[in-house]
């Protein structure tokens, strides 16, 4: 029973070595490299995951390598732009395997494709000092080149990995980080308060401008108004001047007749309104006209010509 127990442990160890020295996997995320005495050719790459067939080592060497974007971050550096502002830079790319084969002749380790890749993505860092500062940083989103100069920046790169034959991709380039020095950050506000004074310059001389034509406009209305006002004014004093004229022309044919008709209208006035109003018999020459008997013929009044006064005046219109 003992020996049995051994032989079964043996077998499992043995099968497990076994499988070990003729078996390995390739899992989803991976490809791997087979290569034969060291050397490798197009058959060497594995890229479907499962259980592969080898022979132990050295015959065979197996190396596997991720299928995954690989993250690149750079150190942070300062830049000078096209407009000599000092701007403070951290740059990214991702990448990828993209020839096995290429990269295992070449590289053959992920860390030294790293160091590959962060010296060509300083090397790049040119196409960052053509842009002026207002391009990298801006509210205005339609004035920000950032996605130009990630462009520039992932074609330089490609070109300069597919001379190399380095077997590796290039998905993406961008600006981690942007950073203004002291020294940058109080140019930027000299240079705010210099824009938005002279915007407010700009906005006071257009409403200058503006008040300025308000007032024009307002003195020309206002001079056309008085002119028409001075127009209609004259029309009327003209016209007045006409019916004044006919009506001293009238008077002046018998002025005793025009005094008498002024005492008339201002009787109407005094007596207005149940107005109870106390004179003397002979204070206007016109009460003599209800200081007589019905029938009898009506004195003068004062200044009236006899000839108009010697008249009946109806029973009538005494009574009244």
């Amino acid at each position: 029973m003992k020996n049995s127990f051994t032989i079964l442990v043996g077998t499992v160890i043995a099968a497990v070595l076994l499988s070990h020295m003729f078996l390995y996997q390739v899992r989803y995320d991976q490809v791997a490299v087979r290569t034969t005495f060291d050397k490798a050719d197009a058959s060497s790459v594995q890229n479907s995951a499962g259980l592969k067939w080898r022979l132990p080592w050295p015959i065979h060497k197996i190396t596997h390598y991720s299928k995954r974007l690989q993250l690149l971050e750079d150190k942070v550096e300062e830049l000078q732009t096209a407009d000599g502002k000092s701007v403070i830079v951290r740059t990214y790319l991702t990448w990828r395997i993209e020839n096995p084969l290429d990269f295992y002749i070449t590289l053959k380790d992920p860390n030294e494709a790293s160091r590959q890749l962060s010296s060509r993505l300083r090397e790049i860092r040119g196409v960052i000092s053509r842009y002026r500062l207002d391009e990298l940083v801006n509210l205005d989103r339609d004035r920000l080149k950032l996605a130009q100069i990630e462009d520039e920046a992932k074609q330089a790169l490609e070109a300069s990995l597919a001379q190399s034959g380095y077997g590796l991709k290039v998905e993406s380039v961008g600006l981690y980080k942007i950073v203004l020095p002291e020294s940058t950050t109080e140019k930027i506000f000299e240079t705010m308060i210099k824009t938005r004074e002279r915007l407010s310059e700009n906005a006071l001389q257009e409403g200058q401008a503006q008040a300025s034509a308000i007032r024009s406009e307002a003195q020309s209305a206002r001079d056309r108004i008085l002119a028409f006002a001075e127009r209609r004014a004259q029309a009327i004093r003209s016209q007045g001047d006409r019916e004044a004229s006919q009506e001293y022309e009238g008077f002046a044919r018998n002025e005793d007749f025009a005094i008498f008709l002024r005492k008339v209208e201002a009787l109407k006035k005094m007596l207005d309104h149940n107005t109870t109003f106390v004179l003397s018999a002979d204070s206007l020459g016109i009460l003599d006209w209800f200081n007589r008997d019905p029938g009898q013929t009506a004195p003068a009044p004062a200044g009236l010509p006899g000839g108009q006064a010697a008249q009946k005046i109806p029973k009538d219109r005494v009574t009244q």
